[in-house]
């Protein structure tokens, strides 16, 4: 009785579709030819060098294509391929409920931050000169409804009051606090007595060469002015600015307690 063919491309690129090598396809068709047969005898009719042959049959038993009868020599069998689709096909539904009972807690470990938490993380900007700076600074007084809080050098209380004091007198008349830690000095105590009108100052004993301020614990800003003079527009000032919340409301908490542990100052009437 004749014998078709086992081997041919289409029949070889199917099994290769449920994840077979080509090695693999051929063994295995081979032995779906003839039943059962040793490893010598599978050789030259699947076209496999003799050195991958063992290889490939232990390939083929633990994909649970080939069952290994003990003989000597050892003789294989082929495992009907509907066998193999089945056991597949269980499995995959076994993956697929348990990926789905944990679908939640996956989503929330790995979900997109980039894309669903942008304004938590928050933008971060470099400005560079006083005018930039001063603009940016309009933006948080004009924005503010709660909170002001600042720390400062000694040329702080002038530039304050006259470069932003609307802002603060009308903000002040709709409830917003404001607070300011300055290095009180007899040469700025006229200008911390004006802003004192509409603001608590503290005066601190330390010098920094630069003023940070948070508004409403959501954007914070610190820059260094250079020079620090009173000019509003003319100077090289270097800035860092950001709304990420979480490092606002750090900072004005540390500025807090500068403010609370700085000198109560006295004002005139």
């Amino acid at each position: 009785m004749g014998r078709t063919m086992p081997i041919n491309a289409d029949r070889i690129r199917k099994l290769m579709d449920h994840g077979l090598t080509e090695y693999q396809a051929r063994v295995y068709l081979t032995l779906l030819d003839l039943g059962t047969a040793t490893a010598s005898q599978v050789t030259p009719h699947a076209r496999v060098p003799r050195t991958r042959i063992y290889a490939t049959m232990s390939q083929l038993h633990e994909k649970g294509l080939v069952e290994i009868i003990p003989e000597t020599p050892l003789r294989y069998k082929a495992v009907p391929f509907a066998n193999f689709v089945a056991k597949s096909a269980e499995e995959l539904r076994d993956r697929a409920g348990g990926l789905e009972k944990n679908l939640d807690a996956i989503a929330k470990e790995f979900a997109v931050v980039g894309q669903t938490t942008p304004e938590e993380r928050g933008r971060f900007e470099a400005i560079y000169g006083r005018r930039n700076v001063r603009e940016r600074l309009i933006k948080m007084y004009e924005q503010t409804e709660k909170s002001w809080i600042g720390i400062g050098t000694t040329r702080s209380p002038g530039r304050v009051m006259r470069g932003f004091g609307d802002y603060i007198t009308a903000k002040t008349a709709n409830g917003v606090r404001f607070r300011y830690a300055f290095p009180v000095t007899p040469d700025n105590l006229k200008d911390v007595d004006r802003l004192g009108k509409y603001a608590e100052i503290r005066s601190v004993d330390f010098y920094v060469p630069m003023y940070m301020h948070v508004s409403d614990a959501r954007e914070f800003i610190m820059s260094h002015p250079i020079p620090d003079d009173d000019s509003f527009y003319r100077g090289d000032d270097i800035c860092i600015w950001t709304d990420d919340r979480a490092l606002a409301e750090a900072v004005s908490n540390i500025m807090g307690r500068v403010w609370e542990g700085g000198k109560g100052v006295d004002l005139g009437p």
